[in-house]
């Protein structure tokens, strides 16, 4: 019996397919651009492990009527075989992200090869202008810097993880929508500009790092958050180290808050309007100041903790503005909408009316906690 598993094994493993690296391209981005005629274009960047190469990194573009058909005609085009169980990043551009992306991701998440950690971001341009910018490091490959940045934003709290679970799971909900990063190149970099909303597949409109800011604040809690903003100069005029009235022209005091640790609950007092009740609080260290404020005495520190509230709540409330104008619901209400009915079913279609007729009372608690480095 020893004898015959030990030939069973030997010839199962005489099936197997053997992959060896120098003949793989190993993908590690792709990206999808819209085309005239229906067609997608599409463009991946791949690592060839070739002891005689000195540029490990190649970039493959092609067009066709759908992803797979992208990937047959880039085989075409390399001697390495092409595999998807390294892909890290996944682009879309402005043009075809604003048409729908949900049957390119099914692609994604229909591949078994592919993991369900990959993440999902929105060219400012086009996929292809992203993912064939000449990066300033060398040896370099587009899609692991692309992961790398991504990366290294979640872990600061900057943005939120922009997975395909996530993406799969806010699009197969209703009452909530995604949100992902939108890349760009600036004064010679590529980097993240900011965050594409979306109402339901479709990308629809952009926001920069500030409005994000807030909207995250009401998704995940921050445990190392930071955030700029501005109050009114005039409230602390007789509390400033230095005040010249002839020199300042500047209205505002400009505050960066670090080390932020929140917390929120939405509340919806009536289960049959959707009317939220939003309270945010806030602990966080006074980092920096552009202005001198004699910080020993507690009832500044009082109102500057006032004043900051008064931002956020006002700050809070435009955002979410902004998000029913524009038909997109991130923070998922309508989610919270359900549960409080007990999970009743409801239509995309109900609950985008109901949105639009939703009301928001916005209570935000900072606390300082401690003062750094003033300038």
């Amino acid at each position: 019996m020893l004898c015959i598993l030990c030939f069973c094994l030997l010839f199962l493993t005489g099936c197997l397919e053997t992959k060896y690296l120098e003949k793989l391209g190993l993908i590690t981005a792709v990206g999808y651009d819209k085309e005239d005629d229906n067609k997608i274009k599409g463009t991946t960047v791949l690592y060839q492990f070739n002891p005689s190469m000195d540029e490990v990194e190649k970039t493959l573009t092609t067009t066709a009527r759908t992803t797979k058909g992208v990937r047959l005609s880039q085989n075409l085009e390399t001697d390495h075989k092409l595999v998807s169980g390294q892909l890290r990043v996944a682009v879309y551009g402005r043009d075809i992200a604003e048409e729908g992306i949900a049957h390119l991701v099914d692609t994604l998440e229909r591949d078994s090869s592919i993991g369900n950690m990959v993440y999902l971001a929105v060219a400012d341009s086009s996929a292809e202008e992203i993912l064939t910018f000449p990066l300033k490091e060398e040896p370099s490959n587009t899609g692991t810097y692309l992961y790398n940045l991504i990366q290294q934003n979640v872990d600061g709290e900057t943005i939120i993880a922009p997975t395909l679970q996530e993406f799969v799971t806010d699009y197969g909900s209703v009452g909530k929508d995604a949100i992902l990063p939108m890349l760009s190149i600036t004064d010679g970099d590529l980097g993240i500009e900011g965050f594409a909303l979306f109402d339901e597949d479709r990308f629809v409109q952009s926001v920069g790092k500030e409005k994000f800011f807030y909207i995250r604040s009401l998704i995940e809690k921050y445990e190392v958050g930071s955030v700029e903003l501005g109050v009114p100069l005039d409230p602390f005029k007789n509390h400033l180290s230095k005040w010249d009235r002839e020199d300042r022209t500047e209205e505002n005091l400009f505050i960066t808050l670090d080390s932020i640790r929140s917390s929120f609950k939405i509340r919806m007092p009536d289960r049959n309007q959707p009317d939220f009740h939003i309270t945010l609080k806030v602990k966080s260290r006074l980092l920096e100041m552009s202005e001198e404020l004699r910080l020993g005495n507690p009832k500044v520190i009082g109102l500057l903790e006032s004043k900051i509230d008064q931002k956020m709540e006002e700050s809070i409330k435009d955002v979410l503005t902004f998000l029913q104008e524009n038909h997109t619901d991130p923070v998922g209400f309508g989610m919270k909408y359900m549960s409080v009915r007990g999970h009743q079913d409801l239509t995309r279609k109900e609950w985008t009316d109901l949105y639009q007729k939703a009301t928001f009372h916005v209570t935000v608690e900072n606390e300082i906690v401690r003062t750094g480095v003033i300038n």
